[in-house]
């Protein structure tokens, strides 16, 4: 029998679905594997097809069950990417994430003859869900399986169900492992603010963005003034204190969608998307003012700015806004640092 597409979207269940004892963990463990709402991935899509088929049901699901809501990483025999928890199997499942919860006839089941994904929908007859669980046994979903007509597994389909489970979470694992390692290749070991290698991705990303848009790009270079003599005069540990701190400073202000990198050394760069030179220069100057105005405890530390904006081009590229921010700051640091400096043309000579 054919699995309907056409799941109930805004109803719960009569009696709703009870919370496990460590939910507010649970939820937290869950959203650090940073997999809600993202796209297909074959292997997820590979376990629920062979679930589907051992099992001998026309719909399996890798459902994940968020707030008040189950999602589907998988899914096999619907369209549908969530439903609410209260009406969800799956939420049930999880309270016992030792075991697997099989529901023979769900018409005749108190906890769920009345539910909307039985007596509409999908009409479910048949449930069995293995509970997905994290290293620390929090149970972060299901692997299910689910039929129009009542039934039961054999012994040896439930030990394939737990197996796959298994095999879902070591995908998961795997996932979570590979973001983790994506961060750290991107994120400066000092500061903890991103790297060049990461400024260089995103400076891509926003250019090709902003190209779509016709909009207006900025791009900040920042220089920590009279550097080296910081460092000769307090020492390294010192120095590498400075500059964490500069970095907190100038990530404190920034907007969601702004971008701030250890450029290298004392340097740092700064994306601003949708801003024209004159707004950069406003941001740029808060900037400069927000780090003149900290309480250093060695000594005043000033950074200088050079700040360049333009729509991007289809014959020009990302390092056009580089060069001309770096530009700009040697401009400021020519002035006497502790400056912000715009970028005017390439043959601006100093007063």
């Amino acid at each position: 029998m054919q699995a309907t597409t056409s799941l109930p979207t805004g109803q719960a269940a009569p009696t709703g679905v009870p919370r496990p004892f460590n939910e507010a963990q649970r939820l937290s463990t869950l959203r650090e594997y940073q997999i809600l709402d993202t796209g297909d991935e074959a292997a997820f899509n590979d376990l629920a097809s062979i679930a589907a088929a051992v099992c001998n049901t026309p719909v399996a699901l890798v459902s994940l069950v968020d707030a008040d809501r189950q999602w589907f990483k998988a899914r096999i025999g619907v369209d549908v990417a969530q439903t609410p928890r209260d009406a969800s199997f799956c939420a049930r499942a999880i309270l016992r994430p030792d075991e697997l919860m099989e529901i023979p006839d769900a018409a005749k089941d108190s906890r769920f003859s009345q539910n909307p994904l039985v007596t509409d929908g999908l009409k479910i007859r048949f449930y069995a869900g293995a509970p997905l669980l994290a290293d620390d046994g929090t149970a972060m979903g299901t692997l299910c399986v689910i039929d129009q007509q009542a039934r039961e597994l054999t012994p040896t389909q439930c030990e394939a169900m737990q197996a796959l489970s298994r095999q879902v979470m070591a995908y998961m694992n795997l996932r979570k492992l590979a973001s983790q390692l994506a961060h750290q290749s991107s994120t400066d070991a000092l500061t903890g603010i991103w790297n060049r290698r990461a400024f260089d991705l995103r400076l891509q990303e926003e250019w090709s963005k902003h190209l779509r848009r016709l909009a207006p790009l900025a791009l900040l270079m920042l220089d920590v003034d009279l550097f080296k003599s910081f460092n000769d005069s307090f020492g390294h540990p010192a120095g590498d204190v400075a500059l964490t701190s500069t970095a907190r400073i100038l990530s404190q202000p920034l907007r969601t969608e702004d971008f701030c990198a250890r450029y290298g050394g004392e340097e740092f760069a700064m994306i601003l998307p949708e801003l024209d030179m004159n707004a950069a220069l406003l941001a740029a100057e808060r900037l400069r003012l927000a780090v003149e105005k900290a309480p250093w405890p060695k000594r005043p530390i000033t950074v200088s700015i050079g700040v360049s904006a333009l729509v991007p081009r289809a014959d020009a590229n990302p390092s056009t806004l580089v060069a001309r921010a770096d530009r700009a700051l040697y401009d400021a640091k020519a002035s006497g640092r502790n400056q912000t400096a715009q970028f005017k043309d390439w043959s601006h000579a100093l007063a």
